[in-house]
């Protein structure tokens, strides 16, 4: 009994351990039109140099996939926290079932970067994006994380 026990728990742990959420220092969220969007993001820190020389810090946030966004920001003072637009580019892409793609553009909001967790960068953001094609066309991005 004992044996069927720890056998049927091991199962539970292996199956539990196998379903495992995104880590909250991966995840890229947002909402808009109060729909949440939830999706593994990626968060990198380039130095950008002149020979020997640090020009600044240039940031970029964005993940993959049918509907996916990113963004851009540069910093020179090696210090910078907040990117009220236009000190930030955003680009929310939305892939068709034909094929095609709705490509949108930041026309306004803000971008920061709230701190760090052991070594993982932490930042929000809101905006309003216009399709490049049609500016009738426009969403509002909020509460990114």
């Amino acid at each position: 009994m004992k044996k069927a026990l720890l056998a049927l728990l091991c199962s539970l742990s292996l199956i539990i351990s196998c379903t495992e959420e995104t880590p909250r220092a991966e995840l890229l969220e947002y909402r808009i039109a109060g729909n949440l969007y939830s999706n593994k993001g990626y968060a990198f820190r380039y130095t950008d140099y002149i020979g020997n020389e640090k020009q600044g810090y240039d940031w970029h946030i964005y993940n993959l996939g049918q509907s996916s966004l990113y963004i851009q920001a540069y910093d020179t003072s090696y210090t910078k926290t907040m990117y009220p637009f236009p000190d930030f580019e955003a680009v929310f892409t939305v892939e068709l079932a034909n094929g095609n793609s709705k490509v949108y553009k930041a026309t306004g909001g803000e971008f920061r970067i709230v701190g760090q967790e052991m070594g993982d960068v932490v930042g929000d953001f809101h905006f309003k994006v216009k399709n490049i094609l049609d500016p009738l066309d426009s969403l509002t991005i909020a509460s990114g994380y």
